[in-house]
């Protein structure tokens, strides 16, 4: 895939680009809105699909021009770009003051010996592809499976990065 012809206007490259990542999208939008959306909203799902797409055009391509191959692969990049733009659409349909039932404000209020439940990682310690395994792995709840599709690489190495990522978390943690 040829992302310079894409960013240079090249109508072709364009169109290659949307035949071989618009499932690459789907698939990280569908599953970010019924993450958090219970009813089956397939219209919702297609225009947070054609939005991901405006938003890399938008602006002569700025967007797309942001992406960095050094940092993680364009299907990563992709995915994440999805998951933020579906992310937003659900907030914009959120109604701004949203009830709270009881067990959600049980959750929601702190604890009460006031420990909070963020862990202070020093930035430094793991790899960025470490934090995105875990991230990926224990706050989006994926399977490795998943994982590994959503990053491009293949589940070994998703178990591999969780793996070396533990040991450095145990390791910093038994040496505090």
């Amino acid at each position: 895939m040829d992302l310079t012809a894409c960013l240079s206007g090249d109508k072709r490259a364009w169109e290659a680009f949307v035949e071989r990542y618009a499932s690459v999208i789907f698939a990280a939008v569908h599953r970010t809105i019924y993450r958090y959306k219970s009813d089956q909203d397939s219209d919702l799902v297609r225009d947070v699909v054609q939005e991901v797409f405006v938003r890399l055009v938008k602006s002569d391509f700025r967007l797309l021009h942001s992406y960095d191959p050094a940092r993680s692969s364009i299907t990563t990049w992709l995915t994440l770009v999805a998951r933020s733009t579906a992310i937003d659409q659900l907030r914009k349909q959120r109604p701004a003051h949203a009830p709270l039932d009881s067990a959600a404000a049980a959750l929601a209020a702190p604890a009460e010996n006031g420990d909070s439940p963020e862990l202070d990682i020093p930035q430094d310690l793991l790899s960025p592809r470490q934090r995105l395994v875990l991230r990926l792995l224990f706050d989006e709840e994926m399977s490795v499976a998943e994982a590994a599709e959503v990053m491009g690489v293949e589940a070994q190495t998703v178990r591999s990065a969780k793996h070396k990522a533990i040991a450095k978390l145990r390791e910093f943690f038994d040496s505090a």
